[in-house]
């Protein structure tokens, strides 16, 4: 049901791990970037019976015109709620719409996110900027492609790595390095 393997098993394991980790906590769990929901299950099943608010526009990203393309060569958001109907309980709510206005708007506080939409360091770095004074203490905030999306990719002027490297000191790093994670203090 997912036509990418963006998120391998054991990465998924491991973000079902985070979303474990502040179960106690109060506050929302939000995907950014949901594509067909891959990561986006595992969150939900991790956390259920708690919401998780997915947050994506389903039209790719001007930075990735692969990702662009596959966007207009198939209806990804019904394979995104097939996927979510299939794979969840239900535990997931819908705001399709562009990740700056839906997160300058969100005025709740964050205990989870997840940031996986688009890869370039200015904008990933102003996700984050956004997002860490929603922060509840000891909520994570986590995301995908630092490898892939490393320092030294020029396309994406230093990608996901710049941005956490320059926004979150004390950041780590789980499954191979690419899922990145900040425990918010």
């Amino acid at each position: 049901m997912f036509n990418e393997n963006w998120y391998n098993s054991g990465q998924c394991e491991d973000l079902m791990g985070l979303v474990r980790n502040i179960k106690d906590l109060s506050g929302s769990i939000v995907e950014i970037g949901c594509w067909e929901g891959n990561s986006t299950s595992n969150i939900a099943n991790a956390s259920y019976p708690e919401i998780v608010i997915c947050n994506d526009t389903w039209m790719g990203s001007p930075e990735d015109l692969t990702v662009t393309r596959l966007a207009k060569e198939r209806d990804v958001y019904s394979q995104f709620l097939i996927n979510m109907n299939t794979f969840t309980k239900g535990n997931y709510s819908v705001e399709k719409k562009d990740c700056f206005e839906f997160l300058k708007n969100f005025n709740e506080p964050i205990k989870f996110i997840h940031i996986d939409a688009m890869h370039d360091y200015k904008n990933v770095f102003n996700t984050i900027q956004i997002v860490l004074p929603k922060m509840v203490k000891g909520g994570i905030l986590c995301g995908d492609d630092f490898n892939n999306a490393h320092i030294n990719r020029e396309d994406l002027q230093g990608g996901v790595e710049r941005a956490v490297r320059e926004a979150l000191p004390g950041f780590k790093n789980l499954s191979g390095g690419n899922l990145w994670y900040y425990v918010v203090e």
